[in-house]
């Protein structure tokens, strides 16, 4: 179990019940409380339905789709932190309207390997397992919300929305992306900020909805959780940390365990790495710190690979430790477009026009990922660690006129006096300048 993601399940914020139609326009019923209307499908959250197999299976997949996203990401300097689960979220939300090459790219780049819905069944299941397990375990706070937001008086297929609802909890709000895109980017920005306790703020920058935007797919993640073995504040200190380069900085330094003392903990020395379990409350979720020698910190990231972590975790066996020393740290890897080194995975057609293949969610092929947007904080101190993120797949109109009928003579024109039944031209001249009366 030490290889499932650290996410679990919290209550989604507008439970699709009720009908609509297929394939018609969604209707609304928003109230005094709520700013935007909120759409109603007839499906309800599925239980868990997946077998263990299939969870693990899928749990393996994440794993796998996290080393590959590091090795693209780590390509930059300083700190690096982010969700896998909750990129494969929103981008699973993603895959059940895609068909085709479109859906078959998307799952390749997840590193997939469930067939059709027992893919999104599997994760609707690892909400399950991790929500009861949080719910269960004084100390532990861990919410995962999903939610899509989509133009209002669109047409969106009811299949796909029942499919948002049954595996992933998701309601649908209705937003103007068309006549008003910033206002309400700012309310999706708002509801992420809410549900990750105000860590995620402003995760989709300005500029990246525009009045085409029609459908944006949001998964956020908050995690709480106190160590069940706590550093003793008092033995936090300053010392040197080593970086990259070989300089030092000055950093504070926990310690876990006396001085004359030596602490039992699940410990291993595999292939020039040191690696140490650090649990938290409830003994099932954990911190796994990976620490390479001195110097093969660039070696050990260059050959990341889910099979080598995997094989340092199962190394991992009871050991009595001198006190163990990790720094305390906070900090946030800023909004960043994924679009990039999603590509780089194979995910291609998805931000393609002229090859997306999104009919799943409105029955056409006018739909192309535009941008996939992803935010992660973390704090680690004495007490815990608190952690957030929040992924945002953004979806344009393509098939648009990309300059709408409009007439505003707000500049130099021609114009001509004509007969409009014989078509001859009876005057004919520009303005340069409408105040100039000679």
């Amino acid at each position: 179990m030490r290889t499932l993601p650290v996410f679990a399940l919290g209550a989604a914020l507008f439970a699709l019940s009720g009908c609509i139609e297929e394939n018609v326009p969604l209707s609304s019923n928003n109230s005094p409380a709520t700013p935007f209307p909120v759409a109603r499908g007839s499906a309800t959250r599925q239980s868990a339905s997946a077998s263990a197999d299939n969870i693990a299976q899928q749990a393996q997949s994440i794993n796998a789709f996290a080393t590959d996203m590091y090795t693209r990401l780590s390509s930059g300097d300083g700190n690096l932190f982010f969700s896998p689960y909750s990129i494969t979220a929103a981008l699973g939300m993603t895959d059940a309207g895609a068909r085709g090459e479109t859906q078959a790219q998307i799952r390749r780049a997840l590193s997939v390997t469930l067939a059709g819905d027992d893919f999104h069944a599997a994760m609707n299941s690892l909400d399950h397992t991790l929500s009861d397990h949080a719910a269960g375990t004084d100390g532990v706070t861990l919410n995962i919300v999903n939610s899509s937001w989509m133009q209002t008086g669109w047409d969106f297929k009811v299949t796909y929305l029942d499919l948002l609802a049954r595996y992933y909890g998701a309601g649908v709000n209705l937003l103007d992306f068309a006549a008003e895109p910033d206002p309400a980017r700012i309310i999706i920005n708002t509801w992420v900020a809410e549900q990750t306790n105000e860590k995620i703020k402003d995760l989709i920058p300005a500029g990246a909805i525009t009045s085409l935007t029609r459908l944006v797919l949001t998964n956020a993640i908050y995690f709480l959780a106190d160590w069940l073995f706590q550093f003793d504040a008092s033995r936090t200190q300053d010392e040197p940390f080593t970086l990259l380069d070989g300089g030092t900085v000055t950093a504070p330094m926990m310690q876990l365990g006396e001085n004359d003392k030596k602490v039992s903990m699940l410990y291993a020395r595999k292939d020039n790495v040191r690696a140490i379990d650090l649990p938290y409350k409830g003994d099932r979720l954990c911190m796994t710190v990976l620490l390479p020698d001195s110097g093969a910190f660039q070696a050990f990231e260059s050959s990341l690979s889910a099979d080598r972590i995997d094989s340092i975790i199962q190394a991992l066996d009871s050991t009595e430790l001198p006190p163990v020393r990790l720094p305390k740290f906070t900090f946030t890897t800023g909004s960043i477009s994924l679009v990039r080194p999603l590509k780089d995975l194979g995910m291609v057609d998805a931000f393609d026009g002229a090859k997306a293949d999104f009919s799943g969610i409105d029955g056409r092929k006018d739909l192309v990922v535009s941008d996939v947007i992803h935010k992660a904080f973390i704090a680690v101190d004495e007490k815990g660690t608190e952690a957030a993120a929040a992924t945002a797949v953004i979806f344009r109109f393509t098939s648009v006129n990309p300059d709408p009928p409009r007439f505003v003579a707000d500049r130099p024109f021609m114009f001509l006096i004509r007969d409009r039944q014989t078509g001859v031209v009876l005057f004919m001249g520009r303005v340069l300048d409408p105040t100039v009366e000679g």
